[in-house]
């Protein structure tokens, strides 16, 4: 059965020492960029923040190069009181973000062509950082395939294909799913601040 081309982003699925993912969050605020369920977003610059009622909150926006250190994957945000059928967060300093953290997450993802083969798994490989769709609210970005390699610099580490009855696991077939984890999240020891 042909694989259906449905990319979704990164999709946290759960931990790497097999515990589920049970929806964990944190809130941020994006000001200038549209996000989608499932982007990966980085941490904005330097001293940007919103203060609410409850804290102080740092801003991500969508990650736009596959070198950026990565702060998570948007999991929702808060409704939007003046546009409750919204399908994405729409860039704004008062409707917060959430985001779960990326260290240790274990995500699912598309890959974007039909390169990947079974003995990727355990490579590293990047990702493609497209724009979302806002009819749909679904993330555009994929594993980018034709990057799968041994390089350490690479942005995922390739666990395993996702097995379904709805997917082909041949090699070289497009739009394979695979479990992926982050080789290059901004909580690692030794990152500096932005």
């Amino acid at each position: 059965m042909a694989n259906v081309d449905r990319p979704t982003g990164f999709t946290p699925v759960r931990y790497l020492d097999g515990s589920p993912y049970m929806g964990a969050a944190s809130l941020y605020f994006s000001d200038s960029d549209n996000l989608f369920m499932g982007d990966l977003v980085i941490q904005d610059t330097a001293g940007t923040t919103y203060t609410k009622s409850n804290g102080v909150y740092g801003t991500v926006n969508r990650a736009q190069a596959v070198t950026d250190l990565i702060v998570g994957v948007v999991v929702g945000w808060y409704p939007d009181p003046d546009n409750l059928g919204r399908l994405h967060h729409a860039s704004s300093t008062s409707i917060p973000l959430l985001v779960a953290h990326i260290d240790n997450l274990v995500l699912e993802c598309q890959s974007d062509d039909a390169t990947m083969t079974q003995s990727d798994v355990g490579l590293n490989a990047d990702f493609t950082f497209t724009a979302g769709t806002t009819a749909t609210g679904a993330s555009n970005m994929e594993l980018d395939g034709s990057t799968a390699n041994t390089t350490a610099g690479l942005a995922f580490r390739i666990l395993q294909m996702v097995d379904r009855t709805d997917g082909d696991n041949s090699d070289s077939v497009a739009n394979q799913r695979f479990l992926v984890k982050c080789n290059q999240s901004a909580w690692a020891d030794q990152i500096a601040g932005v």
